[in-house]
């Protein structure tokens, strides 16, 4: 990769899904060579995706990471209910960056895989998209115990204590099976650069991934 990745993990909790920011700030954590935001809790809104487009858009790389609700056709929700459809998200993207923009979109939520690829923008170059579920299937969280590791600049949301018979206890978390064990394969492979993720033509990996959280991923470009 010729020059660093802008990317942003958002993650956006709701009253049925609680791992969602567990999921964006696991990605944050990873390492890699990026400039990276990180936007939960009530941060989650358009206005504050669009501020970072407008001051990195001179960036010709652009990672989206979103954890959350996902409807069929393709819409993302935001902080306080706020539905935003995909095209509003190209729209911005295509109004705020310079020409030759290659996006990247990874979704882990429900009907993730109608969320549409659309590069017929002027400024949108290439667009790939590695989504976590069919356009007719859900996704699923799961409990995990808490790996420290995994966390190493900002820390989760602990679900809960787990005691053993020894009176000792290990601490779980709620995450998307998707993200959870998709971060665990990027560290098995060292498949730190995202970017290359799109490229590889051995699908071992993702055949991998999908019997380990048993749905299908979807990638389109």
């Amino acid at each position: 990769m010729n020059e660093r990745i802008l990317s942003i993990y958002i993650g956006n909790n709701s009253k049925e899904l609680l791992g969602c920011e567990n999921d964006a700030i696991m990605f944050y954590n990873l390492k890699q060579d990026s400039k990276k935001y990180l936007l939960i809790d009530k941060e989650v809104t358009f206005s504050n995706l669009e501020k970072i487009f407008k001051h990195n858009n001179t960036s010709h790389n652009l990672l989206i990471y979103f954890s959350g609700h996902g409807y069929y056709d393709g819409n993302l929700q935001f902080a306080d209910n706020i539905i935003i459809k995909p095209l509003k998200i190209y729209e911005s993207i295509n109004n705020h960056f310079i020409n030759n923009l290659n996006i990247y979109f990874i979704l882990d939520c429900c009907y993730s895989g109608s969320f549409p690829l659309i590069k017929n923008f002027q400024k949108i170059k290439n667009v790939y998209i590695l989504a976590s579920c069919k356009e007719n299937q859900k996704s699923l969280e799961s409990i995990v115990t808490y790996i420290p590791e995994n966390f190493s600049l900002i820390k989760p949301k602990i679900y809960k204590k787990i005691y053993t018979t020894t009176n000792e206890y290990y601490n779980t978390i709620i995450v998307g099976a998707f993200t959870f064990n998709l971060i665990k394969l990027i560290k098995e492979n060292n498949l730190i650069d995202i970017t290359s993720w799109f490229l590889l033509e051995n699908k071992v990996i993702w055949k991998k991934l999908e019997k380990i959280i048993n749905q299908k991923i979807t990638i389109i470009k």
